[in-house]
């Protein structure tokens, strides 16, 4: 383009007739500014040099002594300079994309020719200036001999307008015709030129300028518009830049061929700017419309393309509440064609009742889904949108997750009766036997006519009953919630009762039971319970001491504030050891695991229930060697009140 620059320069020689030193259309200011938008400014000396070789160049055609050729060579070399500030004003206006600057708007075509008009203005100042300052200046009033010989007088002013107009219309068309040069590719296709509609166009563009020339009247001006507003109104702003750059070098070249007097010359500029606002104009705003025609089109087809893709059903609705269009899936859901659906109100596609929603599908098939609806203003109305997911799947898997809940729970139940009745069989044992033994003894002493013993017997029993009831109510509760009802218990009570419980089974096994318990010390347990846990491991030690060979039998209760820092004391540690030969390796590993025994008439539940007692009183059950040589059992449990405000109590500490 920069070589056009001084090229362009070429043409005022050939197109001046009636208009001194100027040419009615300039070519050359439009490409300058067109090159300072585009470059910036630190590329105007490059433009400035450009204007120095057209003048090299046009002095082949101009002789140096002729008037013209000064008057000509001040305004060409100021020329980028004027026209350079409204260059750089539009440069920071207008937006750019990837084709250069975008014009293709009415208001990038107002900042255009509004900028072009001052700057035009700036051009014909300085000719006024130069007419004012240099009164021997070849425009300053002189008769001029033109270029085809006949004389002329240059009044500044006319000769001002005129170029101003020229600059205007020339600047306009030129300027936007660089700007765009990207965007004339499709239009000057050439199997779009050879169309019968540009072929027309062309054909009435050359008609309108003919009827013009060689006799100037402005009545004849007139037809010009018409091929102009035909090619705007087709092909937007690009063929209208096209058609004024065509109509505008016509115009030029007959003001040049043509025996045009200077008044005539004045209206046909006047023509050329005209055209150039009514064709820039008319182009912008089709190129306008149909930029926004194509934005929504565009729009339109990707929201189309949206909704289509869409994870959930969409139903657009209108102010009546009936179907105008639904997406892919909604028609998959139901079985049926879009087009069936559009029309019809909501009820024949969607049901609620009871709280449930679902799709009715082509063969009345319910189908639950999720429906949520949302409402949009839109021009002349309001249009609803409705979003429906398809809940079936969830639906499956809760009815799937129900069902395999409840197998989970009738085998939980399962499980727990099945250790509930095994726990009640071994606690129930030694209770229950204890009362056969009692109940026989005491019709043995009946039949002997000991009254008073039997008396003492059947006391017994009924304790062991009263026992065995009340262990049933506490393992039904315990297995049924897992929890404890706890109470304060003086720890020595505790333990009193269950050596009272267990005096006859040590006697018997020709044992011992000893009995530490510290001062002052009340647990916040279930009594039948602990009594249980210290009653399984005292039994535990008897068996023990049963098997073994040694002569020394003691078990040992141990029971004293636990030493874990805290002021006062917490927990109550607790251990019962016994003489015995300790725990045998091979079960040692699994010693509190359900079934585990060594003995043969042994259930191996005891110590997995007494875990689980320990356990829901928050300590754990340890097992291993004890200071007497065999087993010792240690967990801990929750004191209540701190040992100076505990109830008197009294604590065996001799052999049982």
């Amino acid at each position: 383009m920069l070589a056009l620059y001084p090229l362009a320069g070429l043409l005022d020689p050939l197109l001046v007739s009636a208009v001194p030193g100027w040419a009615p259309w300039n070519v050359r200011a439009g490409i300058g500014l067109a090159l300072v938008m585009l470059w910036g400014a630190h590329r105007l000396p490059l433009v400035m040099l450009a204007a120095v070789a057209g003048l090299a160049l046009r002095a082949g055609l101009v002789p140096a002594s002729h008037p013209l050729a000064a008057s000509m060579a001040i305004p060409t070399l100021a020329e980028p300079l004027v026209f350079a500030l409204p260059a750089l004003l539009l440069a920071r206006r207008l937006r750019q994309d990837g084709e250069g600057f975008v014009l293709e708007d009415v208001d990038g075509v107002m900042r255009l020719a509004g900028l072009t008009m001052a700057g035009a203005l700036g051009q014909s100042l300085l000719l006024l200036a130069l007419a004012w300052v240099l009164p021997a200046w070849p425009l300053a009033g002189w008769t001029l001999t033109g270029w085809d010989g006949r004389a002329m007088t240059a009044d500044p002013l006319t000769v001002a307008l005129q170029h101003w107009v020229g600059d205007v219309a020339g600047v306009t068309v030129v300027a936007t015709l660089a700007l765009m040069a990207l965007r004339l590719a499709h239009p000057l296709h050439p199997a779009r030129l050879l169309r019968a509609q540009i072929l027309g166009q062309v054909a009435g563009i050359c008609l309108s300028v003919a009827v013009i020339f060689p006799r100037v009247v402005g009545s004849r001006f007139y037809p010009v518009f018409i091929p102009l507003v035909w090619v705007a109104a087709g092909s937007g702003l690009p063929g209208a830049v096209l058609a004024l750059a065509g109509l505008e070098a016509a115009l030029s070249l007959g003001i040049a061929v043509c025996d045009i007097q200077p008044y005539q010359a004045l209206k046909l500029q006047i023509l050329m700017l005209s055209l150039a606002m009514t064709g820039l104009l008319l182009g912008a705003v089709i190129s306008e419309r149909e930029r926004v025609r194509a934005a929504a089109a565009k729009g339109e087809a990707r929201l189309k393309t949206l909704i289509e893709l869409a994870p959930d059903g969409i139903v657009i609705l209108d102010a009546d509440g009936r179907v105008e269009e639904v997406n892919r899936l909604v028609a998959d859901l139901t079985g049926r064609a879009p087009d069936t659906l559009r029309g019809r109100p909501l009820a024949d596609l969607l049901r609620r009742e009871g709280g449930e929603e679902w799709l009715v599908a082509a063969d009345g098939h319910p189908l639950p889904v999720e429906s949520s609806l949302a409402m949009v203003e839109e021009t002349g109305g309001v249009m609803g949108v409705l979003t429906i997911r398809d809940i079936s799947a969830r639906k499956r898997a809760a009815a799937a997750l129900g069902q395999h809940r409840a197998a989970a729970e009738q085998a939980s139940r399962s499980h727990l009766t099945e250790e509930l009745a095994a726990a009640l069989a071994h606690e129930l044992n030694q209770p229950l036997s204890a009362i056969v033994s009692y109940t026989g003894a005491c019709r043995r002493i009946l039949e002997s006519e000991s009254q008073s013993k039997a008396l003492e017997l059947m006391g017994k029993a009924a304790a062991q009953a009263e026992r065995a009831g009340a262990i049933i109510r506490h393992l039904r509760e315990f297995y049924r919630t897992g929890q404890v009802d706890t109470a304060p218990v003086p720890a020595g009570d505790l333990v009193a009762g269950v050596a009272r419980l267990l005096a006859d089974e040590v006697a018997n096994a020709g044992a011992r039971l000893d009995v530490v318990v510290g001062d002052g010390l009340i647990l916040s347990i279930d009594r039948v319970q602990v009594e249980q846990v210290l009653i399984n491991l005292v039994r535990n030690a008897l068996d023990a001491l049963a098997d073994g060979a040694t002569t020394d039998r003691r078990i040992l209760i141990d029971m004293r504030a636990a030493e874990d820092g805290a002021a006062p004391p917490t927990r109550a540690d607790i251990r019962v050891a016994d003489t015995g030969p300790g725990i045998a390796e091979e079960v040692a590993g699994r010693l509190f695991a359900p079934f585990t025994t060594t003995r043969p008439t042994g259930m191996g539940l005891g110590l997995s229930i007494s875990r689980g007692i320990v356990e829901a009183h928050g300590g754990r059950l340890r097992a291993g060697t004890g200071t007497l040589g065999g087993a010792a059992f240690s967990f801990s449990l929750p004191l209540v009140l701190p040992a100076e405000e505990a109830p008197t109590q009294e604590a065996p500490n001799a052999a049982a």
